[in-house]
Protein backbone atom coordinates (compact mmCIF):
# COMPACT_ATOMS: atom_id res chain seq x y z
CA UNK A 1 0.00 0.00 0.00
CA UNK A 2 2.61 2.42 1.05
CA UNK A 3 4.86 1.11 -2.64
CA UNK A 4 1.37 2.54 -4.21
CA UNK A 5 1.14 5.63 -2.32
CA UNK A 6 4.46 6.28 -3.11
CA UNK A 7 4.19 5.85 -7.21
CA UNK A 8 1.13 8.19 -7.04
CA UNK A 9 2.94 10.66 -5.77
CA UNK A 10 5.45 9.98 -7.96
CA UNK A 11 3.23 10.39 -10.58
CA UNK A 12 1.39 13.84 -9.13
CA UNK A 13 5.06 15.44 -8.76
CA UNK A 14 6.10 14.71 -12.30
CA UNK A 15 2.74 16.57 -13.78
CA UNK A 16 3.04 19.51 -11.63
CA UNK A 17 6.59 19.69 -12.89
CA UNK A 18 5.31 19.04 -16.39
CA UNK A 19 2.62 21.59 -16.24
CA UNK A 20 5.24 24.79 -14.96
CA UNK A 21 7.81 23.63 -17.70
CA UNK A 22 5.04 24.44 -20.41
CA UNK A 23 4.54 27.27 -18.99
CA UNK A 24 8.01 28.70 -19.63
CA UNK A 25 8.46 31.89 -21.03
CA UNK A 26 11.74 31.68 -23.51
CA UNK A 27 13.40 35.52 -23.63
CA UNK A 28 13.53 37.14 -27.00
CA UNK A 29 16.83 37.08 -28.44
CA UNK A 30 18.82 39.85 -29.69
CA UNK A 31 19.77 39.40 -33.12
CA UNK A 32 21.47 41.23 -35.57
CA UNK A 33 19.71 42.05 -38.64
CA UNK A 34 20.78 41.85 -41.96
CA UNK A 35 18.66 43.58 -44.84
CA UNK A 36 18.56 43.99 -48.54
CA UNK A 37 18.05 47.14 -49.38
CA UNK A 38 19.52 49.18 -52.28
CA UNK A 39 18.83 48.22 -55.54
CA UNK A 40 20.02 51.00 -58.20
CA UNK A 41 16.95 51.75 -60.52
CA UNK A 42 14.19 51.42 -58.33
CA UNK A 43 17.25 50.28 -56.89
CA UNK A 44 17.39 46.77 -58.04
CA UNK A 45 20.87 44.77 -58.86
CA UNK A 46 21.42 41.58 -59.60
CA UNK A 47 24.46 41.20 -57.76
CA UNK A 48 22.21 42.38 -54.57
CA UNK A 49 24.27 43.44 -50.91
CA UNK A 50 23.30 42.79 -47.65
CA UNK A 51 23.43 45.73 -45.23
CA UNK A 52 23.83 44.88 -41.45
CA UNK A 53 21.35 46.66 -38.72
CA UNK A 54 21.85 46.19 -35.25
CA UNK A 55 18.35 46.80 -33.32
CA UNK A 56 17.53 49.77 -31.67
CA UNK A 57 16.43 49.32 -28.12
CA UNK A 58 15.21 52.72 -27.69
CA UNK A 59 12.96 53.75 -30.47
CA UNK A 60 11.07 57.01 -30.25
CA UNK A 61 8.03 57.90 -32.57
CA UNK A 62 7.73 61.76 -33.13
CA UNK A 63 7.65 62.01 -36.83
CA UNK A 64 11.59 62.92 -36.82
CA UNK A 65 14.63 60.74 -37.19
CA UNK A 66 16.75 60.58 -33.95
CA UNK A 67 17.35 57.02 -33.64
CA UNK A 68 20.75 55.77 -34.09
CA UNK A 69 19.90 53.60 -37.04
CA UNK A 70 23.01 52.14 -38.58
CA UNK A 71 22.16 51.48 -41.72
CA UNK A 72 21.73 53.19 -45.59
CA UNK A 73 18.07 54.05 -46.38
CA UNK A 74 15.95 51.60 -48.56
CA UNK A 75 16.41 53.89 -51.75
CA UNK A 76 13.05 54.04 -54.09
CA UNK A 77 13.55 56.27 -57.37
CA UNK A 78 11.49 57.05 -60.25
CA UNK A 79 12.52 56.75 -64.34
CA UNK A 80 14.44 60.11 -63.90
CA UNK A 81 16.17 58.25 -61.33
CA UNK A 82 14.98 61.05 -58.57
CA UNK A 83 14.63 59.86 -55.74
CA UNK A 84 10.96 59.32 -54.77
CA UNK A 85 11.54 57.74 -50.78
CA UNK A 86 14.15 57.12 -48.21
CA UNK A 87 12.90 54.44 -45.67
CA UNK A 88 14.98 53.49 -42.48
CA UNK A 89 14.44 50.20 -40.63
CA UNK A 90 15.56 48.91 -37.52
CA UNK A 91 13.60 46.70 -34.74
CA UNK A 92 13.31 45.76 -31.44
CA UNK A 93 11.61 43.24 -28.93
CA UNK A 94 8.18 45.21 -29.41
CA UNK A 95 8.32 45.18 -33.14
CA UNK A 96 9.53 46.33 -36.93
CA UNK A 97 10.10 50.01 -37.22
CA UNK A 98 10.13 52.71 -40.32
CA UNK A 99 11.17 55.72 -40.84
CA UNK A 100 9.62 56.76 -44.34
CA UNK A 101 10.80 60.27 -46.52
CA UNK A 102 8.49 60.55 -49.70
CA UNK A 103 8.78 63.33 -51.84
CA UNK A 104 4.95 64.20 -53.11
CA UNK A 105 3.88 67.08 -54.85
CA UNK A 106 0.21 66.34 -53.61
CA UNK A 107 0.79 65.04 -50.39
CA UNK A 108 -1.61 62.50 -48.25
CA UNK A 109 -4.36 62.33 -50.95
CA UNK A 110 -6.45 59.23 -49.54
CA UNK A 111 -9.91 58.81 -48.75
CA UNK A 112 -9.74 55.13 -48.64
CA UNK A 113 -10.20 52.53 -45.95
CA UNK A 114 -9.17 49.30 -44.94
CA UNK A 115 -8.54 46.92 -47.96
CA UNK A 116 -8.31 49.73 -50.08
CA UNK A 117 -6.28 52.32 -48.42
CA UNK A 118 -3.64 51.58 -51.56
CA UNK A 119 -5.84 53.33 -53.64
CA UNK A 120 -3.83 56.43 -52.58
CA UNK A 121 -1.18 58.27 -50.63
CA UNK A 122 0.48 55.16 -48.53
CA UNK A 123 2.99 52.60 -48.32
CA UNK A 124 2.99 48.78 -48.53
CA UNK A 125 5.29 46.45 -46.80
CA UNK A 126 5.36 42.98 -47.92
CA UNK A 127 7.46 40.36 -45.72
CA UNK A 128 7.70 36.71 -46.12
CA UNK A 129 7.42 35.53 -42.42
CA UNK A 130 6.80 32.23 -43.28
CA UNK A 131 3.79 33.10 -45.32
CA UNK A 132 3.39 36.29 -47.10
CA UNK A 133 2.45 39.45 -44.38
CA UNK A 134 1.18 42.16 -46.40
CA UNK A 135 0.89 45.54 -44.61
CA UNK A 136 -0.46 49.24 -45.70
CA UNK A 137 0.07 52.86 -43.47
CA UNK A 138 -2.21 55.49 -45.28
CA UNK A 139 -0.29 58.42 -45.44
CA UNK A 140 -3.49 60.49 -44.10
CA UNK A 141 -3.36 63.12 -40.77
CA UNK A 142 -5.52 60.29 -40.04
CA UNK A 143 -3.76 57.59 -39.38
CA UNK A 144 -4.80 53.80 -40.67
CA UNK A 145 -2.62 50.75 -41.03
CA UNK A 146 -4.04 47.44 -42.53
CA UNK A 147 -3.29 43.62 -42.70
CA UNK A 148 -4.32 42.41 -46.10
CA UNK A 149 -2.97 38.50 -44.94
CA UNK A 150 -5.24 38.62 -41.89
CA UNK A 151 -7.78 41.19 -43.30
CA UNK A 152 -7.67 43.43 -40.11
CA UNK A 153 -6.17 46.47 -39.29
CA UNK A 154 -2.83 46.56 -37.83
CA UNK A 155 -3.26 46.38 -33.99
CA UNK A 156 -1.85 48.41 -30.89
CA UNK A 157 0.85 50.32 -33.55
CA UNK A 158 2.57 53.48 -32.88
CA UNK A 159 2.06 55.53 -35.75
CA UNK A 160 2.98 59.30 -36.53
CA UNK A 161 1.99 60.75 -39.92
CA UNK A 162 3.77 64.52 -40.85
CA UNK A 163 3.34 66.95 -43.73
CA UNK A 164 6.64 68.13 -44.80
CA UNK A 165 7.76 70.89 -47.78
CA UNK A 166 8.59 68.05 -50.43
CA UNK A 167 5.56 65.55 -49.41
CA UNK A 168 5.25 63.03 -45.92
CA UNK A 169 7.03 61.33 -43.12
CA UNK A 170 5.59 57.87 -41.94
CA UNK A 171 7.14 56.61 -38.52
CA UNK A 172 5.63 53.30 -37.35
CA UNK A 173 6.58 50.54 -35.22
CA UNK A 174 4.01 47.41 -36.02
CA UNK A 175 4.29 45.21 -33.03
CA UNK A 176 5.09 41.23 -33.91
CA UNK A 177 1.82 39.98 -32.64
CA UNK A 178 0.49 41.16 -36.14
CA UNK A 179 3.10 39.13 -38.07
CA UNK A 180 1.39 36.40 -35.63
CA UNK A 181 4.20 35.77 -33.49
CA UNK A 182 6.05 37.00 -30.36
CA UNK A 183 9.36 36.03 -30.81
CA UNK A 184 12.02 36.31 -33.60
CA UNK A 185 13.72 32.61 -32.46
CA UNK A 186 12.30 30.46 -35.91
CA UNK A 187 13.32 33.35 -38.01
CA UNK A 188 16.80 33.55 -37.47
CA UNK A 189 19.42 32.80 -40.29
CA UNK A 190 16.66 32.60 -42.37
CA UNK A 191 16.30 34.21 -46.02
CA UNK A 192 12.86 36.18 -45.91
CA UNK A 193 11.25 37.63 -48.91
CA UNK A 194 10.87 41.69 -48.46
CA UNK A 195 9.25 44.34 -51.03
CA UNK A 196 8.42 48.23 -49.93
CA UNK A 197 5.97 49.88 -52.52
CA UNK A 198 4.99 53.87 -52.49
CA UNK A 199 1.42 54.49 -53.72
CA UNK A 200 1.23 58.14 -55.05
CA UNK A 201 -2.11 59.55 -56.01
CA UNK A 202 -2.00 62.50 -58.15
CA UNK A 203 -4.48 65.61 -58.61
CA UNK A 204 -6.04 63.55 -61.22
CA UNK A 205 -6.55 60.70 -59.60
CA UNK A 206 -4.22 58.45 -60.96
CA UNK A 207 -2.14 55.86 -59.10
CA UNK A 208 1.46 55.85 -59.78
CA UNK A 209 2.94 52.73 -58.04
CA UNK A 210 7.14 53.20 -57.22
CA UNK A 211 8.25 49.32 -56.60
CA UNK A 212 11.66 48.87 -54.88
CA UNK A 213 12.06 45.77 -56.55
CA UNK A 214 10.33 46.39 -60.07
CA UNK A 215 9.13 43.38 -60.59
CA UNK A 216 4.68 42.30 -60.40
CA UNK A 217 4.27 41.41 -56.52
CA UNK A 218 1.46 38.91 -55.46
CA UNK A 219 0.73 36.93 -52.54
CA UNK A 220 3.21 34.18 -53.61
CA UNK A 221 6.17 37.40 -53.15
CA UNK A 222 8.27 36.48 -55.84
CA UNK A 223 12.09 36.98 -54.85
CA UNK A 224 12.66 40.51 -54.77
CA UNK A 225 14.59 41.43 -51.56
CA UNK A 226 15.61 39.25 -48.41
CA UNK A 227 15.95 40.02 -44.91
CA UNK A 228 17.97 37.98 -42.87
CA UNK A 229 18.18 37.75 -38.70
CA UNK A 230 21.56 36.26 -37.16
Amino acid sequence: MKKFIFICFLLFASGIITAKEEKINIPLPNPTIKILYTIPGADYKSNQELFEIKPTPELYIDGILNEQIKTHPLIIRDKKSSIIAKIYFSYNNNGIYLLAEVNDKSPRLNNNTKEKINNGDSIELFFGFGRVYHIGIKATQKKELWNWTLQSNIDRDNTIIKKTKNGYIIESQIPWHNFMMGCLCSLRNKELNFNVIINNRTGDNKIIKYKWCDKDVDDKLEKCGYVIFR
